[in-house]
């Protein structure tokens, strides 16, 4: 690098252009000076190959799962054992439950519920004409 001296108005703009913590050091402008300001500002040029996706496209990606991985999901953090406590189930049974596909549906509430979570069950219709029906299941805490 060369030994040349910036300005402190010429670090005081780069540390603004390129959002810096702090003022950079001779080495750091000389090594910008050589590489060009604008190559480092804008990054690596990488090739980006996007598709637009649906709506229903994104919600199979995101929501759409079995009972068990939602209920997995819904877990979040929390152990298997301090769930299935809220829930007055043994630690296994929640394992279980988020290793099923079948899941009775009044267990399936109470579990999302000692996570944090409403159930709802939506209706698409299959067909033109027919309304979309949907519906909370489970009673809210009193608390």
């Amino acid at each position: 690098m060369s030994g040349q001296r910036y300005s402190q108005d010429r670090k005081a703009e780069v540390r603004a252009a390129l959002q810096l913590d702090s003022e950079p050091d001779d080495e750091f402008m000389a090594l910008l000076a050589e590489v060009g300001e604008g190559d480092v500002a804008a990054g690596p040029m990488v090739p980006i190959h996007a598709r637009g996706y649906t709506p229903d496209e994104i919600e199979d990606v995101v929501i759409n799962a079995t009972t068990g991985e939602l209920l997995a999901r819904a877990r979040g953090g929390r152990t298997l054992a301090s769930i299935g406590e809220k829930v007055g189930v043994t630690r296994a049974r929640i394992q279980q439950l988020e290793r099923s596909t079948n899941i009775e549906i009044a267990t399936f509430v109470r579990v999302a519920k000692a996570c944090g979570y409403e159930v709802s069950v939506r209706l698409r219709p299959l067909r033109p004409g027919l309304p979309p029906l949907s519906a909370v299941l489970g009673a809210p805490d009193a608390t």
